[in-house]
């Protein structure tokens, strides 16, 4: 058997890939929504720890354990064990995870063969071929999927690909038959699959990443593996003390849903960290994430329903369920993350759509459904929440709350409910039958308007904003306008449409509105003003998107820019955040910190070829063009087609004064990709440069052609003799 080292055997531990974080504790029961008590770094985990539990109690020491929690909530205690939370993290356990890894050898989806080694004290997932570690160090998630920790140096963990299905007894790999390359952001071994940067915080509790931007190296700590009580209760520690001392006093206000939400959402929400695993229970999520919204081709489809994995939060806020309060744990038990009442015979729904709570519409299901009593069909979740497959085999409700629309099949490709069950009736028969149950509704025909304005921005083919203008002028939920400000900010940012609307919900109390609204501001040369007053928002979040536009301007006294800062560094194990600190770096004149952190960035997803071409133009600010045409040649290894690449080259070949070679690549990107107007105008310029005056006029009226509004080509055109 081949030997696995015992050293990385009992290290450390995790939780399901990039956030299958299935419903977090959701709000502070015991004392309020304070902040939580900051830690002493002696109570924490190093990644090195021995064992899961490293503290010694004392007296009041054991604050933190769930087993202290039982003392006084027994029946919570007992929801908790066995659930999700309970058990997103462990290390390996031969009485649960022989079976798996006595399969001997197996072969993947896409071919792969593998091979799987235990004892009672170590475990191996073995690639045949690549030589990449195997030892596993710990297991994340129970059902339907269990991942595998894989120890690496500098103090990694990565989530191998296959994974284990314990109902069906199979080894499977995650991307099925997709060929990904070792090089690749999303390879296995790579920095998309690592843990510390992507799956420990949601998975561990009071999880700190530790990711040291000089060595390139984690020493990530936890205080406890798995969600524990104290991820999702604030002040826990005097509230233990008060508990013990009989001080304890019931709170006198009811808990803070919308805090208890953003508890929530810390991990059951696709988002960007904005402080370094800052979040503590009883936080605002806003001063601490910022959330993906369908602006993002391809995470939504075009009606709302979630395509990627985008789990549950921005869903519900989003739906016309969520804008009118409905929280989490309207439906879910916070402990236990199962629903309140059942979903067979919709008795969790009708606990509004038959009373009115939450200003819901009363329904009568099988009249509404058109579907017999108890039938699949006349179960709401079926049509309102329908299933989507996550992961091969992990099968998630959508919390959208959508109507499904046939008809939007037709048009946009979008899965409807009505053809998933049924599967041997065309999409037109649903259509039809749709529209003949539910004739001139007005919520479709508003969904399907939509539908096409969103439609139209992803596939890059949206001329003109009066529509999205449209949408936002009759929209109340603010997620929805936060979405159309964000759409607008990237298609036109310098109208006086857009302009208006970004004043206006500069105003909204939404922090979420008012960083999107920013986000207009930031692609204009005349609202600086407007941007250097968001820096003192309250919202760290706006503050957060003004430093980010104005950070050229870099201050390390104003409070913005520290905490910009500390954002950049807490992403600088991801390219565009290593980049990013790159970019603060220059402006220090700290040029080997700068390069160091575009090579690592590079290192993160060495197949990108735009990724260099990012890295040689900041190679090239820092005067080393000749470097920054080496990592173009490197692009090119990887991407011969991408004009882009040639350009560049043109570019710096220009900075060298070696016009006639740069003249030769700028020939070339324009051979590639002939309507990049810029890269027309910048081949005429230099034409012009060696007196190839011909030449640089029919180079100067092509770029002409495609922009007519561009004044400036004119102008160099018109100087031609």
């Amino acid at each position: 058997m081949r030997t696995i080292p015992e050293s990385s055997l009992l290290r450390r531990g995790l939780a399901i890939f990039v956030g299958f974080c299935l419903f977090n504790a959701l709000f502070v029961l015991f004392v309020g929504c304070g902040p939580t008590e900051t830690t002493d770094s002696s109570q924490e985990t190093p990644v090195s720890a021995p064992t899961p539990s490293p503290m010694i109690a004392e007296v009041d020491e054991d604050w933190y354990k769930a087993e202290t929690c039982r003392e006084c909530h027994p029946a919570e205690y007992d929801d908790w064990m066995g659930s999700h939370h309970q058990l997103a993290h462990r290390r390996m356990d031969p009485a649960r995870d022989l079976e798996a890894f006595s399969q001997g050898e197996f072969v993947d989806q896409a071919g792969r063969e593998y091979s799987v080694e235990a004892t009672d004290e170590a475990f191996a997932l073995i690639e045949s071929g690549t030589g990449l570690p195997s030892a596993v160090d710990s297991v994340i998630g129970e059902t339907p999927i269990r991942q595998y920790l894989v120890p690496f140096p500098g103090g990694r963990f990565q989530i191998q690909g296959m994974t284990w299905d314990p109902h069906k007894k199979q080894w499977f790999n995650v991307f099925g038959d997709e060929e990904r390359d070792p090089g690749d952001w999303g390879h296995w071994s790579q920095q998309g699959m690592n843990w510390n940067s992507n799956c420990a915080w949601c998975h561990m509790t009071d999880f700190k990443k530790n990711y040291d931007i000089h060595t390139h190296e984690y020493s990530s700590s936890w205080k406890i593996e798995a969600i524990s009580c104290i991820q999702c209760h604030s002040d826990m520690k005097s509230h233990v003390a008060a508990a013990r001392a009989g001080d304890y006093t019931e709170r006198a206000n009811p808990p803070n849903i919308e805090l208890a939400m953003d508890n929530c959402a810390s991990c059951h929400a696709r988002r960007e960290e904005l402080t370094a695993n800052g979040f503590h229970a009883g936080e605002s999520f806003n001063d601490h994430f910022r959330l993906v919204l369908p602006d993002l081709p391809n995470a939504y489809f075009v009606d709302g329903k979630a395509n990627e994995e985008n789990y549950a939060y921005a869903s519900l806020k989003l739906s016309k369920m969520g804008h009118k309060g409905v929280s989490c744990l309207d439906c879910h038990n916070p402990h236990s993350h199962q629903t309140i009442l059942p979903i067979e015979d919709n008795s969790l729904c009708m606990r509004c759509h038959s009373t009115g709570l939450n200003e819901a519409t009363i329904i009568d299901p099988v009249a509404h459904s058109h579907h017999p009593l108890d039938s699949a069909g006349n179960q709401c979740v079926s049509c309102h929440m329908p299933k989507r497959l996550y992961m091969q085999r992990d099968a998630r409700r959508d919390h959208g709350f959508t109507i499904p629309d046939p008809q939007l099949t037709i048009d946009h490709g979008v899965p409807n409910a009505c053809t998933d069950c049924h599967a041997d009736r065309p999409v037109e028969w649903a259509r039809d039958t749709v529209e003949r149950w539910y004739p001139n509704s007005e919520r479709i025909g508003a969904l399907r308007d939509r539908a096409g304005v969103l439609a139209q921005y992803y596939s890059g083919e949206a001329e003109s904003a009066d529509d999205v203008h449209r949408l936002l002028e009759s929209e109340e939920n603010v997620y929805w306008r936060s979405t159309y400000l964000r759409i607008l900010s990237a298609m036109a940012p310098g109208t006086p449409e857009s302009l208006a609307a970004a004043l206006k919900s500069t105003r909204s109390e939404s922090p979420v509105e008012r960083e999107s609204a920013y986000r207009i501001m930031a692609n204009r040369n005349d609202r600086l003003a407007d941007l250097q007053r968001a820096l003192y928002d309250p919202s760290r979040l706006v503050r957060n998107q003004a430093a980010d536009t104005l950070s050229t301007m870099f201050n390390p006294s104003q409070t913005a820019f520290q905490e910009w800062q500390e954002y950049a560094e807490a992403n600088a194990d991801r390219p565009a955040g290593a980049l990013r600190r790159a970019e603060l770096a220059i402006q220090q004149q700290d040029f080997a910190l700068a390069k160091q952190l575009a090579e690592q960035a590079a290192g993160f997803d060495r197949n990108n070829a735009h990724l260099l071409y990012d890295i040689a133009i900041m190679f090239a600010r820092m005067g080393d063009v000749d470097g920054a045409l080496a990592k173009i040649e490197s692009a090119k290894l990887l991407d011969l087609s991408l004009g882009l690449l040639w350009f560049g080259e043109g570019l710096l070949y220009a900075e060298k004064g070696d016009t006639r070679r740069s003249i030769e690549a700028m020939e070339t990107a324009v051979s590639k990709d002939p309507d990049q107007e810029r890269w027309w105008y910048n081949l005429g310029v230099a034409y012009m440069q060696v007196g190839e005056t011909e030449k640089a006029k029919t180079a100067l009226g092509r770029a002409i052609e495609l922009n007519p509004g561009q004044t400036q080509y004119q102008q160099v055109l018109d100087s031609l003799p």
